[in-house]
């Protein structure tokens, strides 16, 4: 039987807990985030925040009848708990999330979206501009009359939010529900501990006639871990899984979607022609292949490229998972459990379980939060620890190195000790050359970066200006509303904001950070050997060993922009082009006359869209984004000088200047140093064993 992935990553969160607790005792880390502007080292309070704040999204998408009930109810509660009367027209967008008590939230439209819902309801559907557009006017024709049984009350619901009991549920999402017409999204809580910090989204807004929920529903998707498509066995990869595939999958971004493919036994055990999982998953990939094509959408065919579409029965994992005495006194689940008992020769639960394939599922999305995820609330908080532990036990080798060259110092004549001050200055001499250079280096490696980055984002945005100025002047006729070319434009400024110029800047990012890489290993090969030659008797591999991982990790948690930088915002696509499109629609008119004017403003409009457009391109400037790359550099050289000079070497300096002024008291210095020694050395075998206990906790991760 399958493990909920919501508890693993519970049980991940809690260990993570136990380790950072473990290291605030050790004195690693602090507890608290006593001073804002000490970022040197993570919190104890910072991961909690962390942990609390980060939100596991997980989208699902499928049309009516595709079984995404039964897959919530498996994949979530591992109860029958969801209703799954809904219908394509009237569902609402769903959040299942964690609550302490089991109840739900309905969010009613506001009454300008409702006027909204009306004025799509009294449209011809033989206006409509496409096959989209027109299953919009049918679902608000649809919404409006299931309005009629609220009557005069539905003024007083209108903008409302209504907390209501879980047992009401079908009121709201159901097809004959008493508020479904005009509710707009269901917040379901329910109070299983694994699903804090956890939320899932029923998005079924393809066909939204709202906007506003549209636009919400386009949001999930794009900051969804994980969006799974459900598509029904029976009737794989028809003309609304298109439609949702066409809407929807394209504002995710590549690593993110997965298929499955419900209800699997239904052609796997047709007598007449039966299908095993292979051609099942054969036929959908040739499908979604052959729809991308046809749409010529080169954001989809990215986005599904990769994506295996996998079998699954979430009616069989239901079952499985279902005590057997609620399978036995439900007439319906107890059919279908001897159904797929004879299909399938199966006899336990266990092997219910094992037919259902549904771990082939979870796995996959299992994967791709591991992916994401873990190296956000994970892998990150861990090397923080693990590298403020490491630098405890580098900080404490260093001093115990000082001590013992303080004793050696303290038993020498006076002219060897002068010819180690005169080593120190030439190493300290030595490394402040070396550190210009990596400076040098950096600062030009990383100029030629912005350089190239300006240049890309440049062309970036100029290639998508163009393709707008192409889709209004080729495809926006004079007899044509913006509905008609809207789809397009907004294909071509989801791909620009979502993926474009989101995975340049990422290569942009990552190449700079490499480069650093680069730069600061030489700087260690180099200094190592004056390490080895002017401290001979220091453990220069572990002092490099810990100063490298200290600045890999201030590398890695480097950010290319400034939170304050919003590509959607900075860029005023959104706001500037879309507004203005909405402005301008067009229609045949009856008069000659008329038609010419119309005809000579179309032409107008048109002209005074794309030098809009032009404009935008032109004055289209990315170096606030690119001056804000890689600010993490002046902490790196930083860290360097501080490490090699202000620790090392010139507390070497100080030691031998203050020797050099208590000749007399060398027996005292040299039993203080001994005590010190002593200190030092119990000091570094707790670090050790301190850094094997948390290495051994990691494991639990």
């Amino acid at each position: 039987m399958n493990q909920n992935i919501f508890e693993e990553l519970q049980v991940k969160k809690q260990n993570l807990l136990k380790i950072a607790d473990k290291a605030a005792e050790y004195g690693w880390i602090p507890r608290e985030n006593t001073d804002a502007n000490n970022k040197s080292s993570i919190s104890l309070e910072e991961i909690k925040e962390r942990l609390n704040k980060e939100t596991l999204t997980i989208g699902v998408i499928g049309q009516m009848k595709c079984g995404k009930s039964t897959f919530l109810n498996s994949f979530v509660f591992k109860d029958d708990i969801l209703p799954a009367a809904t219908t394509p027209m009237t569902a609402a967008l769903s959040v299942i999330t964690y609550g302490e008590k089991e109840h739900l939230v309905a969010e009613f439209y506001t009454k300008d979206e409702w006027t909204e819902q009306k004025m799509q309801a009294e449209r011809n559907e033989n206006e409509a501009a496409n096959s989209l557009d027109q299953s919009k006017i049918k679902a608000a024709k649809e919404l409006v009359s299931k309005a009629a049984k609220l009557g005069a009350s539905l003024e007083n619901y209108l903008g409302k939010t209504q907390e209501d009991s879980f047992n009401n549920l079908i009121e709201y999402v159901g097809a004959d529900g008493k508020f479904v017409s005009i509710t707009k999204s269901v917040t379901i809580y329910y109070p299983h501990e694994y699903l804090k910090g956890v939320e899932i989204v029923d998005t079924p807004g393809f066909n939204d006639p709202i906007v506003s929920r549209e636009e919400r529903t386009k949001e999930f998707l794009r900051k969804a871990d994980v969006v799974i498509m459900m598509l029904y066995a029976g009737r794989p990869f028809d003309a609304t899984d298109r439609d949702i595939i066409f809407q929807n999958v394209r504002q995710c971004g590549i690593g993110k979607v997965l298929v499955g493919i419900n209800k699997y036994d239904i052609p796997f055990c047709d007598e007449n022609n039966p299908e095993d999982e292979k051609q099942i998953k054969e036929y959908v990939k040739s499908e979604i292949k052959k729809a991308c094509k046809e749409c010529n959408d080169n954001t989809l065919v990215e986005i599904l490229k990769d994506v295996e579409p996998i079998p699954l029965s979430a009616e069989m994992a239901l079952l499985s998972e279902l005590p057997m005495s609620k399978i036995s006194n439900s007439e319906a689940l107890n059919f279908a459990w001897e159904r797929h008992c004879q299909n399938f020769g199966i006899s336990s639960q266990k092997e219910m379980y094992k037919w259902s394939h549904l771990d082939n599922l979870v796995n996959a999305v299992k994967s791709m939060i591991e992916n994401e995820k873990n190296k956000i609330l994970f892998t990150k908080p861990i090397n923080a620890i693990l590298a403020a532990g490491d630098k405890i036990k580098t900080d404490t080798e260093t001093e115990l190195y000082k001590e013992k060259e303080k004793i050696k110092l303290l038993s020498m004549p006076d002219s060897e000790i002068e010819d180690i001050e005169s080593d120190l200055n030439r190493a300290h001499k030595r490394l402040s050359k070396k550190m210009d250079s990596l400076g040098d280096d950096v600062d030009a490696k990383l100029k030629d970066i912005v350089r190239k980055g300006n240049n890309e984002l440049e062309d970036i945005v100029d290639s998508a200006c163009k393709r707008l100025v192409s889709i209004i002047d080729n495809d926006w006729g004079m007899m044509s509303s913006y509905e008609s070319i809207r789809p397009k434009l907004d294909s071509v400024l989801d791909k620009l904001y979502t993926r474009d110029l989101k995975r340049a800047v990422e290569s942009i990012s990552e190449e700079g950070k490499n480069k650093i890489k680069d730069s600061v290993t030489e700087f260690f090969n180099k200094t190592e050997d004056i390490l080895i030659n002017y401290l001979p008797d220091f453990d220069s591999i572990d002092f490099i060993k810990s100063t490298k991982n200290q600045i890999q990790l201030d590398i890695e948690d480097s950010s290319l922009f400034h939170s304050s930088y919003s590509i959607d915002t900075e860029f005023g696509f959104s706001d500037g082009i879309t507004a203005l499109l909405h402005g301008f629609t067009f229609g045949i008119l009856n008069s000659n006359n008329n038609f010419i004017v119309n005809f000579l403003s179309h032409n107008t409009n048109k002209q005074e869209i794309e030098d809009e457009i032009n404009s935008i391109s032109n004055n289209f400037n990315p170096m606030p984004y690119l001056e804000s790359a890689f600010e993490k550099k002046e902490e790196v050289k930083n860290v360097v000088r501080e490490k090699f000079l202000t620790e090392l070497i010139e507390p070497l300096q100080e030691q031998i200047k203050e020797i050099n002024t208590k000749k007399g008291k060398k027996e005292e210095e040299l039993r203080i140093a001994e005590d010190r020694i002593k200190e030092l050395t119990d000091k570094q075998q707790l670090i050790i064993n301190q850094l094997e206990s948390i290495s051994q906790m990691k494991n639990s991760i």
